[in-house]
């Protein structure tokens, strides 16, 4: 009896703790209150960004098929590729007006990249477009600790990886200040924003001193769009912008002539010298002048292009972007501005000079172009003292692919 009354009573506890179970299951059930819902899906979206960054933190994948898809450039194509962020990024978008309508420009923009990610994904998304030109602009998300804290000179040891990057493959690098930031703007419900907090304009002012002072030592051009944007408390000017770091449609339409005067400046191919020709010119200019002239002539190659072909080799650096006067020894000496391999007159697509050094690009012709960066120096050449000559590194393309990079020594055909 005592048996049965015990199984009796285990029973009835097991069926109560099975209806407890069940009312709880049921519980669980429910519809979630509306900001549990809020959270799990911000956690989610926060737990599949960390997957990304994890997998690909500089998101090669993002223009991996765009790149896949775009065609080699036309021989005398006139291609530029913009490296940034979300300011980048945006300004392809219909809504903030045109993004240089008819030019052959690729954006290559990231929203909140910073520099190291942009360094990664250079050769992929720059390199391997073959343009003749690139615009950088970066720094702001750095400033602001968008991928860890980094130093400023860490971030200008990024942008200046990417400018010799694009140097070393012909590229003419246009570097861009870090646009001012305010605290003017709102977010989309309305709400103030201050972005001097993540980004102090003292911050902004430093990076872009340097990144000026960079472009000037090493020849690349600054584009300046803080000056245009920047108001006179130091913030970025409340029209050109709703949350105070983004352009909008009038703060594109300040910037696009900006990069478009930059980018014509890259591409003109500019005489050797003819920026240091002025209407008056004063004794210490005149003594500069005449330090150029001796510099500009006839180089030869040391060792020289091989035997593809007829005729001579040189370079011809000119003061006015005219030819220089024929040799008097030798009548097929090169005369035109440019590059001659083997008889094959290559003229400038760019040349950038200075008493130091001379750096170009050549066009295309039949798929074949070169390019130069070099310094120059001074020698004894057959008891002659101080005859200049310029060595560097010269680079070879076929079809957009670089087939030969060799040190080159130029001798000046002043005593041959």
């Amino acid at each position: 009896m005592k048996t049965v009354s015990y199984t009796a009573h285990l029973l009835l506890v097991l069926l109560g703790s099975a209806s407890c179970l069940w009312a709880q299951a049921q519980t669980d059930a429910q519809p979630k209150p509306t900001g549990d819902c809020v959270e799990l899906a911000e956690t989610r979206a926060r737990l599949k960004s960390a997957e990304k960054a994890l997998n690909d933190w500089p998101d090669l994948a993002h223009y991996r098929d765009a790149n896949a898809k775009a065609a080699a450039p036309a021989e005398d194509e006139q291609r530029v590729v913009f490296m940034g962020d979300s300011i980048t990024d945006m300004w392809v978008q219909p809504r903030l007006g045109s993004f240089f309508p008819g030019k052959p420009y690729i954006g290559r923009g990231i929203s909140g990249q910073t520099t190291p990610q942009m360094l990664l994904r250079f050769r992929a998304d720059v390199i391997a477009l073959h343009p003749r030109v690139v615009v950088i602009l970066a720094g702001t998300n750095d400033i602001a600790g968008n991928t860890g804290p980094i130093t400023l000179r860490e971030t200008e040891g990024n942008l200046a990886s990417m400018a010799e990057l694009g140097r070393a493959n012909g590229i003419r690098v246009v570097l861009s200040s870090v646009m001012p930031v305010s605290n003017y703007g709102h977010d989309r419900e309305g709400n103030p924003l201050d972005m001097r907090i993540k980004r102090p304009p003292e911050k902004i002012l430093e990076l872009n001193a340097w990144i000026k002072k960079y472009a000037a030592v090493n020849d690349h051009l600054y584009l300046d769009y803080f000056s245009a944007m920047v108001d006179e408390h130091g913030l970025l000017k409340k029209d050109l912008s709703e949350d105070g770091l983004h352009p909008n449609a009038a703060g594109y339409a300040v910037m696009a002539p900006l990069a478009e005067k930059a980018i014509q400046s890259a591409l003109r191919e500019l005489p050797a010298t003819g920026y240091l020709v002025r209407p008056v010119v004063s004794v210490p200019e005149q003594t500069a002048q005449e330090q150029v002239r001796e510099l500009c002539g006839l180089y030869y190659p040391e060792p020289d292009f091989g035997e593809r072909g007829s005729g001579e080799s040189g370079l011809v650096i000119s003061p006015d972007g005219k030819p220089i006067p024929p040799k008097e020894n030798d009548s097929e000496a090169p005369t035109l501005p440019g590059l001659h391999v083997n008889g094959r007159h290559f003229k400038f697509a760019w040349s950038q000079f200075s008493p130091q050094g001379f750096a170009f690009r050549t066009v295309r012709i039949d798929g074949i172009e070169y390019s130069f960066q070099g310094k120059f120096g001074r020698e004894e050449v057959d008891i002659i003292p101080e005859v200049p000559y310029l060595s560097g590194v010269l680079t070879e393309k076929r079809n957009s692919r670089i087939v030969l990079r060799k040190r080159i020594h130029f001798g000046h055909a002043v005593i041959l």
